[in-house]
């Protein structure tokens, strides 16, 4: 798993040169749920009883189903990579580190609309959703975010349920531009989408491509190459070779340590995030409390939710409130052929600065859940 990897990474390097947390080392535990949700259920009941005051998570369906529990025993403050409904709203203990996905989803909308001509095509855009039938993959499928779309003037012209590994990437294509689709959006990963990248080119489908925070990987590139050019993401995450201080850092312990291509992409860099986050949110804690028995996940709650416009070591911004646990910000990223020193490559390029997305948390999820 990158991001956990990327966990470990992190933590071996704060111990050694920044003195883990507040003078502690960090300990790390972690359960495989393996998307089952009795092994989430039995992780979670094992890891609870250790009082670890901050976890990290994945998995959008173990998180749904966890979420009535965490709010109610209020054991320990989240930061989950699943910014899916049912996960961080309502809002309570459980924080998110890309926006919320029909928000994503929403500011790609702005931006298509923005840049479509609507002169030369006589319309507006069309789009088809092909995604995962998980509850991951159904994140982009809300009420709130159809309702935008048909503000924003783009024609969702079909969904289209595909698996996590393709074995027919032409069908799923070929019904989507049946249905009159200018461009394909989901809630898919870097194991799936590049078969349809390259089908795509080889139908010369013209079809054009996006993908989510977590699609924006270099594995993408890696595995379609030059039928990757175009590929348009949403991330308020740092580029891999974007020069900060914390991008310096992965890049050298990439080196160093040798990772695999797929341990180097986005859940890698988010490890380092979150690990960077969670010694930001201790130590502002126990300043502010003063004893480290008073650094209780509700303080840390109240430290989290303060935070505006956090600047994670130059890996992301985060921005939370009483009742905001996505980020506010993202901007919107392609691949394309750039000249880089006296050669082209193939890389994520930002097409936009960071723009507030649209809120489309449903107006019942609203209200903080208790401390």
């Amino acid at each position: 798993a990158p991001r956990l990897v990327g966990i470990q990474d992190a933590a071996e390097y704060l111990n050694k040169h920044h003195g883990g947390i507040a003078n502690r080392e960090i300990v790390i535990d972690w359960a495989d749920t393996k998307s089952k949700i009795d092994l989430a259920t039995s992780g979670y009941e094992r890891l609870k009883a250790k009082n670890f005051p901050v976890w990290h998570t994945c998995g959008t369906g173990e998180q749904q189903m966890l979420k009535p529990r965490f709010e109610e025993d209020r054991s320990q403050v989240i930061f989950t990579c699943s910014t899916s409904p049912g996960v961080m709203y309502p809002p309570g203990y459980v924080f998110g580190t890309a926006a919320y996905y029909p928000d994503e989803w929403g500011l790609f909308f702005d931006w298509l609309v923005e840049t479509w001509d609507f002169k030369k095509m006589g319309r507006g855009p069309k789009v088809a959703i092909l995604t995962y039938s998980s509850g991951y993959g159904k994140a982009c499928i809300t009420d709130e975010l159809f309702a935008y779309a048909k503000k924003k003037g783009v024609e969702i012209v079909d969904t289209i349920f595909v698996p996590f590994v393709v074995v027919d990437a032409a069908t799923p294509l070929l019904k989507a531009k049946k249905a009159g689709a200018d461009w394909v959006f989901g809630q898919w990963l870097y194991q799936t989408v590049p078969p349809f990248l390259i089908e795509n080119q080889k139908l010369d489908l013209g079809l054009k491509f996006a993908v989510n925070t977590f699609g924006v990987e270099d594995v993408m590139i890696t595995m379609a190459k030059e039928a990757s050019i175009g590929l348009t993401g949403i991330t308020n995450w740092t580029l891999p070779w974007e020069n900060t201080p914390g991008m310096k850092i992965i890049r050298e312990t990439l080196e160093k340590k040798f990772r695999r291509p797929e341990d180097r992409g986005a859940a890698y860099i988010l490890g380092w995030m979150n690990t960077w986050q969670t010694k930001m949110v201790v130590e502002q804690t126990l300043k502010r409390v003063g004893k480290w028995e008073k650094v209780t996940p509700a303080e840390l709650r109240k430290t989290a939710e303060t935070w505006k416009k956090v600047d994670i070591n130059g890996l992301g911004i985060m921005e939370y409130g009483l009742n905001q646990r996505g980020v506010t910000e993202s901007r919107i990223v392609q691949v394309q052929k750039v000249k880089v020193g006296d050669k082209e490559e193939l890389r994520w390029v930002a097409l936009t600065d960071m723009r507030k997305v649209p809120r489309l948390v449903p107006p019942e999820w609203e209200k903080p859940l208790p401390y």
